[in-house]
């Protein structure tokens, strides 16, 4: 038998990976699985932020900032990552679920494998995005990034999915919290 305590759920905070997250928080309350939200902050993010107070942030671009001053990104974003989960997700799929919200700063696919690794975690959910076919040829998508180098299995889930619910309907994903 399969054992899935630990679920790593990486979002951006956008409507698709809302996809991801539902089918995490259905998953975990299935097995009784603790729930990892995951964000990462990029430099390339904090970058083109263009921040006033840092406007040459080069390859080095942690070491620029003031002492504390990442320390306070990460708990803003950690308090948008809870915002989040409140405002979008309904507090009836959250109910009974041990959720921890965790957010760093670094490249993404490397932080998603970096808290999978030290979480421990049984199971990656992630949304996946359609692309263009130029743009699977040009670069491979962050989730195809993860699934090469995950230290556990890697779910991918598309927003335009349906599934089949315990009472044996097919909705789309997006309406898991009708079906559940």
């Amino acid at each position: 038998m399969i054992k899935i305590d630990r679920i790593l759920v990486p979002t951006d905070f956008s409507r698709a990976s809302l996809a991801g997250i539902r089918y995490a928080l259905s998953l975990a309350k299935d097995h009784g699985a603790g729930l990892f939200v995951f964000h990462a902050i990029s430099p390339e993010i904090m970058r083109d932020r263009a921040w006033e107070d840092y406007p040459h942030i080069g390859s080095e671009w942690a070491a620029r900032f003031k002492p504390g001053a990442l320390d306070e990104v990460v708990r803003n974003k950690a308090m948008d990552l809870v915002r989040f989960l409140d405002e979008m997700v309904e507090p009836e799929l959250r109910q009974g679920i041990r959720i921890t919200p965790l957010v760093r700063l670094g490249e993404v696919v490397d932080e998603i494998i970096a808290a999978a690794k030290e979480t421990q975690c049984d199971l990656i959910v992630m949304t996946s995005r359609e692309r263009s076919w130029l743009g699977r040829m040009v670069t491979s998508s962050l989730t195809q990034q993860v699934v090469r180098s995950a230290p556990c299995p890697v779910l991918s889930i598309q927003p335009w999915a349906q599934i089949r619910t315990d009472r044996g309907e097919r909705v789309s994903i997006q309406e898991l919290q009708l079906a559940v």
